[in-house]
């Protein structure tokens, strides 16, 4: 397939160090979805690409592509590296996956759909079923649908699940790329600047499972993500008390131990999932 056959959506995966984990990710793209994947590996070393086997796991109609770069950069450069690169070929909408997440068969057409619909909307993300390394459901992750509740939400954290996002290429001119001066928090950064310039909304449904990887960013620089977090929050204060409620959160989760604070809020879940379903077993039998 050539560039000018592309298709409408560019699929960006970061990679480094993890080929088994890509090509679980890989795998879970839907052979129907309108998107072509752009796989940035990060200067990986100890255990490269396997671009045969990348190959043979991806079944999607569009074009799998590699994108090395020579050393490696942090996720926040890769990105970087990828949406330049996908600007440079004028693809229209850029969606996220990260290696050993996996899409629902019919994620990329659901967001692509409703962005059609709905042009005045920059960013969309959805619903997360997070699961542990052996694929056991620990809670569903939903974020507010509107564009209102998602404001009030972001002045504490994050409402968007970062690889469940697909967003508007053109709004990267307003906004920019993902910010290299928070760490580990550069996806709250960029959608916050989508939130101050763009409407925004979440899909209710699961769009992505979500490995919970003992590794993975928010564990292993747990510390770093939140002073990102606290920094990203003073930015764009609006002086409300929310504002600074949020900020105090973000102070407090920085003095809990993450293990504690992961129980309490997969609890909570759990509690809201069983509420849920009792409402819907009730609504069912009048």
């Amino acid at each position: 397939m050539t560039d000018t056959a592309r298709q409408p959506v560019l699929l960006l995966i970061p990679h480094y160090n993890n080929p088994q984990a890509l090509n679980d990710s890989l795998a879970s793209i839907g052979a129907d979805e309108p998107c072509d994947v752009l796989v940035v590996d990060d200067g990986s070393t100890r255990s490269p690409i396997d671009e045969a086997g990348a190959r043979a796991a991806y079944r999607g109609r569009g074009v799998l592509r590699f994108l090395p770069l020579p050393q490696n950069k942090g996720i926040e450069g890769a990105l970087n590296a990828g949406l330049q690169w996908a600007q440079s070929r004028g693809y229209e909408f850029i969606a996220r996956l990260d290696c050993g997440d996996l899409n629902v068969s019919d994620r990329i057409q659901r967001q692509l759909s409703f962005l059609e619909q709905h042009p005045e909307v920059y960013l969309l993300g959805g619903a997360a079923r997070f699961v542990d390394q052996q694929g056991v459901e620990q809670f569903v992750l939903r974020h507010p649908e509107r564009h209102e509740d998602i404001v009030k939400t972001m002045r504490k954290n994050s409402a968007f699940v970062h690889p469940a996002v697909m967003y508007r290429s053109a709004g990267l001119a307003t906004t920019g790329l993902y910010p290299l001066d928070a760490p580990a928090a550069e996806d709250y950064a960029l959608f916050y600047a989508f939130v101050r310039h763009f409407r925004v909304a979440n899909l209710p449904e699961v769009l992505i499972h979500y490995e919970l990887d003992p590794g993975g960013i928010s564990l292993s620089k747990r510390q770093k993500q939140l002073a990102s977090r606290l920094k990203v929050q003073q930015a764009n204060s609006d002086g409300s008390l929310a504002a600074l409620t949020g900020r105090l959160r973000t102070r407090a989760l920085m003095v809990l131990p993450y293990g504690l604070v992961f129980r309490l809020k997969s609890a909570l879940r759990r509690k809201g999932k069983t509420q849920r379903s009792d409402a819907e077993t009730q609504r069912e039998k009048q």
